[in-house]
């Protein structure tokens, strides 16, 4: 199994299979803490080859330094490959949270296991923008 694709975003969705993504970012320049971000997403595609069909457990959680939980989700999927003589298939998820509150600035991660194992883990720094308005420095970059 392979991460294509793991990233934060204003927004993300699966339309058809696609996944599709709006304002990428890894970073947030709040004016004070705690500070919420009014919707968020987080964006996955795997590439599932032939001995990988079948369920699997997913977890995506954003943590802080502390290891407290911001999002997380848990499900089960069942990876089953299209018809035809494919060796291996991608599929898409979103994971939306909305009024995600950052209590302070610090470092945190999004981290996405399957079956337990750690496939993919995303930084996200929060940081004070002391000394500037949101007008000179965008709050999510």
């Amino acid at each position: 199994m392979k991460v294509l694709v793991a990233a934060i975003a204003d927004h993300a969705w699966v339309e058809n299979g696609c996944l599709s993504l709006c304002r990428t970012f890894d970073s947030i320049n709040a004016g004070k803490f705690p500070y919420v971000i009014p919707r968020m997403s987080i964006a996955l595609r795997l590439l599932i080859n032939r001995l990988e069909i079948g369920e699997h457990k997913l977890n995506i959680a954003l943590t802080d330094a502390d290891g407290q939980k911001l999002m997380d989700s848990d499900m089960k999927i069942n990876f089953q490959l299209p018809q035809g003589a494919v060796p291996e298939a991608s599929f898409s998820f979103a994971f939306n949270g909305q009024n995600v509150a950052f209590q302070k600035s610090g470092d945190y991660v999004v981290n996405v296991l399957i079956d337990g194992r750690v496939e993919a883990s995303i930084p996200l720094y929060a940081r004070e923008a002391k000394g500037s308005s949101n007008l000179d420095i965008p709050d999510r970059i």
